[in-house]
């Protein structure tokens, strides 16, 4: 039998492909692929071989290649197997190595191994996560900078600076009669004050992540016929949603997402809102209504080809902008109004100035991101917001004269949120938390 816990996974979507990729790592990798490949290639070379079954049968032609511990991924022995994309010939791959000793690697367990090597941190390992499920360049931008490590860098940094002070703190806790004066002086608050800067730096990209991690929802409301389907469209430029003159054709919400200055917004086109409506209409309505009101942005069309229409008053949270527009202003207008967007889904009149507006109103160039393009997660807010509610402490108690021991209490505690950040200081409930949301072989 081959040494225990090497784990094997497919790493490309399943299904039938051009190519197939299957990972394997932990310690025996080498000897297990010797049972199956009549050469073993030199480390890092790209090495074309016969995979075959334990029988001697031919599995597939495959491409091997080898990374030798600690100069891999998961800082074990690392194999990656390209093999043609059948499915019945993955399968047969996975088999055999799982007769061998190998067993499934569950999601993000390669990632979990390379953090738990010291491979990478805990924020890179999130970073990975957000390389992979980025929807726009900017996301990409930011995903990379996690991934690269430069959170974990400013974090690493403000501990030192921690320590440092923490150090000499509690050398005078423990050593009161070695004669050492406690320095809580100036020196000692603007080494913290510095490390509450950055932490409040990072906290200020809090709203950029979570635009590029989950992006905002826009919700179109307006009478029937008002035009909220021809408007879906035209933002996306192409037929999504069915448009015609009979009023109430939309009767469920239509969902689709536009990339508007680089976050991800998810339109909802819904039933136009009227009194009066039949039984499956009425619940259209009900729909759209329930998505108005859980909206980021409500964009409120009004026919402007028409005197009046039969649409109740639009009732919002207070928080929730609004954008009104007045459409159809192709045709000659029956009525106006104030401060409403003219636009045309016709002619295209009003949009690009509509697509202004909505980047205007979810402040989406208003990125927070200060430090390098750097975006937490809500993991990371939650953390930072207790390092700097610990730091805040620090700072006042050594104003107001406080014991060197309540001083020392915060700055510990200060050093473990940034610790679970960057994974020095952590458990396995953590772990599972991130790495559960990874695909299987990463």
């Amino acid at each position: 039998m081959s040494a225990p816990d090497i784990i094997i996974a497919l790493a490309t979507p399943p299904g039938v492909a051009a190519l197939a990729l299957v990972r394997v790592s932990g310690a025996g990798t080498r000897a297990l692929l010797a049972r199956h490949v009549r050469r073993l290639p030199a480390p890092r070379v790209a090495t074309h071989v016969r995979f075959c079954a334990a029988d001697g049968a031919l599995v597939d032609d495959v491409v091997l290649t080898l990374w030798q511990a600690p100069a891999s991924y998961t800082g074990e022995d690392v194999a990656e197997i390209s093999c043609h994309g059948n499915p019945l010939i993955v399968e047969n791959i996975l088999r055999a190595l799982t007769v061998g000793g190998a067993r499934l690697a569950g999601p993000g367990e390669f990632s979990r191994r390379a953090f738990l090597n010291g491979k990478l941190d805990l924020a890179q390992a999130e970073g990975l996560i957000d390389l992979i499920h980025a929807r726009s360049e900017r996301a990409l931008r930011a995903a990379r900078a996690l991934q690269a490590g430069k959170l974990g860098a400013l974090l690493l940094a403000a501990r030192e600076r921690l320590l440092q002070v923490l150090a000499q703190l509690e050398a005078y806790i423990d050593f009161p009669d070695e004669d050492i004066a406690p320095d809580v002086g100036e020196n000692f608050r603007a080494q913290i004050a510095r490390t509450r800067d950055t932490v409040r730096s990072l906290l200020a990209s809090a709203r950029e992540g979570q635009l590029l991690r989950q992006g905002l929802t826009v919700a179109i409301s307006g009478a029937p016929n008002a035009g909220k389907s021809s408007l879906l469209n035209a933002l996306l430029e192409r037929d999504r949603a069915i448009v015609s003159a009979t009023p109430g054709t939309t009767r469920d919400t239509i969902e689709e997402e536009l990339l508007l200055a680089g976050v991800v917004v998810r339109l909802i086109d819904s039933a136009g809102l009227r009194e009066g409506a039949d039984e499956v209409e009425r619940l259209g309505i009900a729909r759209a209504r329930q998505a108005i009101a859980g909206a980021d942005l409500v964009l409120h069309l009004i026919d402007g080809s028409v005197a009046t229409d039969e649409a109740p008053p639009l009732t919002l949270p207070t928080d929730v902008p609004v954008i009104t527009c007045l459409t159809k202003t192709d045709l000659p207008l029956q009525r106006t109004a104030n401060a409403a967007l003219k636009i045309s889904t016709v002619s295209g009149a009003g949009l690009a100035e509509l697509k202004d507006a909505i980047v205007s109103a979810l402040r989406l160039n208003e990125t927070g991101a200060t430090l390098d393009y750097l975006a937490i997660s809500v993991r990371h807010e939650a953390l930072l917001r207790d390092a700097d509610a610990h730091l805040t402490a620090a700072l006042d108690a050594s104003v107001s004269g406080a014991a060197p021991e309540f001083i020392s209490s915060d700055l510990r505690l200060a050093l473990a949120a940034c610790g679970q950040i960057v994974g020095t200081v952590t458990n396995e409930d953590v772990l599972d938390r991130v790495f559960q949301n990874f695909c299987l072989g990463k």
